[in-house]
This record gives C-alpha cells, structure tokens and sequence, in this order.
C-alpha cells in the first residue's frame, strides 16, 4: 500500500447514497470530485464536455472546474479530497503520478469496476471509522488504479456539434462580450435559437451560463489584483457597475463589496 505522511487531516469526505437532486447551475468546488455510479444514469457537463454516465462509470473533476450534473436518481460514491489533504499526505513524487490535473471519465472493465468498489467500500469503512491515515492511502491506490486503466468510455455528442465551440468561445472571450445578440451573430443564428439550442443542449439559459463564466473571473481578480469594482466589471464585460453589482450578489450570494472585505478578514 502506498506510504503516506502520518498527519491527520479533515479535508476530505466519502459517502454512498441515493442522489436524486439535479444541480440546476453551474457551480465548483475548492476540493477535487470524485463520483462512482453504482446504479442509474446521470449527465455531467464539465467544461466544454458532456458526458452520459451509467453504472459503473467514475468521473473525476479538478478543484475549482465548473461543472453541473442532471438525470435520474443514482446510487453513488461521492468522494470529496481537498489540495491540502493531498499535500499533507502525499509525496511530489506520488502527485505526479495521479491524474488529476484534467477532468476525466472512465469506464473500467467489469473486473476493474468490481476493484474500484471494493476499494471505495473499505475507505467508507475506515473513514467511518476515524481512520484517516488509511483513508488517504486507500484513496493513493485508487487514483493510481484509475491513473493505468484501460478506458472503455466514449464521449457523448451535444445534440447541436456547435454547442461546444459555442461554450468555448464563452469561456475565451467573455470579457469582448456585452449581449448574447453578438453570441448569435458570431456563429450565424438567431438569438431565440442560440438560447433555445443552448439550453436544450446544456440544461441550463446561456444568459446564466454567460454570467457565471464572468462573475467567476471577477471573483478571481479580486482575489489577485488590486483594481476597484468598476475596473473589474468593465474587465470581465459588464457595461454597468450596477448590473455588474446585482449580477455577482445573484452568483455569490453577496455583495461584491462584501466579498472582498470578507477577502480582507473585515467582516
């Protein structure tokens, strides 16, 4: 089993249950995601992929990647591990090894699927019972099993090819973007079709899908760059402050002036 520092550590969670709550937004983690489907069908949207997943299937999301999830209700694993956890536990040398700077979705081998199970049960079990130690390492071996596994998975098409260069020119140049009218005539439709196709595809109005990728990154420049709140909206394409304003509260939850005195330990 692979050695790891003997330090304890909270950052990391395991659970199997029954999920049936589709996520209705875009959203990431400051932990890596790791899901295993015992039973049923689920969707995943990860940055510009979509994914169909059945029984059987493990997907694997970065930290602070967006993505979304929807279908029916599904047995699964759900494994959260943070940055942290893993440098507390691991060498750079055994970092190196796992695969976890790219999203990844696997289809193991019926053999192998019945070696990932058994290794997500015995982690629950020493998770559950206070083990964290064994967790960690329990969790090396998986991410090496999933790290040299033949891959049977093939990627699910959008239903419209354009979908995903769509969502990639999103992602490269929200900040040039003031309407959804110059999304439509970038890829020659009309704006009731691009929103109508766009959600059909994904889920979710590319309005939100737009403010999301913006408010994202304006979260980022706050975190790393000293500019005031106007500097920040016209940066990530917002023409109003005030829009700019309710729009980031809508995402966030609070204010952008209170975001960033929680960022300063000022509230």
């Amino acid at each position: 089993m692979p050695q790891v520092k003997n330090d304890p550590s909270l950052d990391f969670y395991i659970e199997k249950a029954i999920g049936k709550a589709t996520m209705p937004h875009m959203h990431d983690h400051s932990a890596f995601e790791l899901y295993y489907l015992c039973r049923g069908e689920r969707e995943y949207f990860i940055g510009d992929k979509f994914y169909k997943i059945g029984e059987g299937d493990l997907v694997l999301i970065p930290h602070n990647l967006l993505h979304r999830t929807a279908g029916k209700g599904a047995t699964r694993f759900l494994l959260y591990f943070s940055e942290a956890f893993l440098l507390r536990f691991f060498t750079n040398d055994m970092l190196s090894a796992l695969p976890l700077n790219c999203p990844l979705v696997l289809r193991p081998s019926e053999k192998l699927r019945s070696d990932i199970e058994a290794e997500l049960c015995t982690m629950l079990e020493e998770y559950s019972d206070g083990d964290i130690c064994l967790s960690a390492s329990r969790l090396c071996r998986l991410l090496l099993i999933i790290a040299n596994a033949p891959n049977g998975y093939t990627a699910a098409p959008f239903f419209d090819r354009r979908i995903g260069q769509i969502v990639r020119y999103i992602n490269e140049h929200y900040s040039e973007i003031n309407d959804i009218e110059q999304i439509a005539e970038r890829f020659f439709i009309s704006k009731y079709h691009l929103c109508r196709t766009f959600n059909k595809n994904l889920g979710l109005p590319l309005v939100s899908y737009l403010n999301t990728i913006k408010i994202r990154a304006a979260a980022e420049l706050m975190r790393n760059e000293n500019l005031n709140l106007t500097e920040i909206a016209t940066r990530c394409g917002f023409n109003s402050s005030s829009y700019f304003c309710k729009v980031f509260k809508a995402e966030i939850g609070v204010a952008p002036t209170v975001y960033r005195k929680n960022l300063q330990g000022l509230v």
